[in-house]
């Protein structure tokens, strides 16, 4: 077994009959990118008839379903291979869409952890079930050094064919704008690191959970969305579990917040030098929506490590070792939400040198947390570059006047400290 495994919950399943084929698939060590040029390539279709409801990272063993033409079925079984399993084929009528899946179920492994682990992790657990998670974008959301949010950050600058990216090793790397996949990564990198702004800013001004006046809000039984005149009535209903509060995904086509609500917004994206202008630009990419400021894992549990955890993919290096030397946490969580926010809460602030060594960023109380980034040049204007380290309470302006944009989480108070866990799993991967 490895030590982050991913499952997709489909939105439905497919009925047996159609023009289209699914395939359940289970893949190790290849990207959502990957996946699509392999399959384009073995079974001779177009990337555009292949069907996926959300993208697995690289770092897993992750299964979904994927749609192809049926005219492809006679070549599926060319697709068996050490990195791709075909686990089920079915028909079905519709290509499968973005965004049809209902969540992810994962199973990570905890190592490095102390004796009491199992317990401390569960009350974690519980606690988050409770009251919630802080529905940040991780930072693979924003690309390998943040060079996909600063693509982002170009087109929104209205450059349309190259940006020159400076990594944080110093190495310098041309993305191509035209490029129509990287194109909508970019765009939707670019709203996910706003969206982490305004909950950020949420969290640590104590709003989370308050509602201001002209704030969207989501019923939480039925998805429908609605601005509220009457900040007293829906603090009952937020209170009690109906509903909960969204924050921007800027667009054309974004719903807007009113009076109280709309200027908290408007302040945080004004703050970055974007405005509605820049959106425009990338509207065709990323037309707008709303997205939960908070949601609820489900089916967890929490388990010692056990030897029937391990399997020809453990990640030890020590199939010796005593069976406490780790924990395997179950979780379930909502489409578009990513397991690695999660295991932050669990694990509490890095040190500095788990941070050298996951890539991750050192905690200061109450501050929002960004890590290093990338920088860009398009058309020879600078762009704005994630910081380094922790955010100052005002971080310096880039050359064009805008602050560094980052692309980690906050920690929410009630559980930054550490759950017993001294290390996150060896590799970051996110709920697609």
């Amino acid at each position: 077994m490895a030590d982050f495994e991913v499952e997709e919950q489909p939105k439905y399943s497919p009925c047996g009959e159609g023009e289209h084929l699914y395939l359940w698939l289970e893949k190790r060590d290849t990207s959502g990118i990957m996946l699509r040029r392999m399959l384009a390539n073995t079974l001779d279709i177009s990337a555009r008839d292949i069907g996926m409801a959300g993208l697995k990272d690289r770092r897993a063993v992750t299964r979904q379903w994927v749609s192809v033409p049926r005219s492809a079925a006679a070549r599926v079984s060319k697709l068996e291979g050490p990195r791709l399993r075909v686990l089920d084929a079915r028909a079905h009528t519709n290509k499968l869409r973005t965004g049809h899946l209902a969540g992810n179920h994962f199973r990570v492994v905890l190592r490095g952890t102390t004796a009491d682990a199992v317990a401390r992790v569960t009350d974690k657990l519980e606690l988050l079930s409770a009251r919630g998670v802080p529905n940040f974008y991780g930072g693979q959301r924003m690309g390998r050094g943040g060079s996909t949010l600063a693509a982002g950050w170009a087109l929104s600058r209205g450059e349309q064919r190259r940006a020159r990216v400076a990594m944080p090793d110093g190495s310098l790397h041309q993305l191509n704008l035209r490029d129509r996949q990287l194109k909508r990564l970019s765009a939707s990198a670019l709203q996910s690191e706003l969206f982490n702004r305004v909950l950020a800013r949420r969290l640590n001004e104590g709003t989370l959970e308050r509602v201001l006046l002209g704030d969207m809000c989501r019923k939480r039984d039925t998805g429908g969305t609605f601005p509220t005149d009457d900040p007293g009535r829906e603090q009952r209903r937020l209170d009690a579990g109906e509903i909960v509060l969204t924050g921007p995904m800027w667009g054309p086509k974004m719903p807007r917040p009113t009076d109280e609500a709309l200027a908290f917004e408007a302040e945080v994206c004004e703050a970055c030098g974007l405005d509605d202008a820049a959106f425009r630009r990338i509207g065709h990419l990323a037309s707008g929506a709303r997205r939960a400021l908070v949601v609820w894992p489900t089916d967890v549990s929490v388990t010692p490590l056990e030897d029937r955890d391990r399997g020809p993919d453990d990640e030890s290096g020590t199939p010796d070792a005593a069976p406490d030397e780790g924990v395997v946490v179950r979780f379930t969580l909502p489409a578009g939400s990513f397991a690695t926010v999660l295991l932050h809460e669990l694990v509490g602030p890095l040190s500095d040198a788990e941070r050298d060594r996951y890539g991750g960023v050192a905690v200061a109380p109450g501050a929002a947390v960004h890590t290093q980034g990338a920088t860009t040049e398009a058309s020879g204007e600078p762009g704005a570059a994630p910081p380094s380290a922790t955010r100052p309470a005002n971080p310096a302006p880039t050359p064009n006047g805008a602050p560094p944009l980052s692309h980690s989480p906050a920690m929410t108070p009630a559980s930054r400290s550490a759950a017993g866990v001294s290390s996150l799993p060896k590799e970051d991967v996110p709920c697609a």
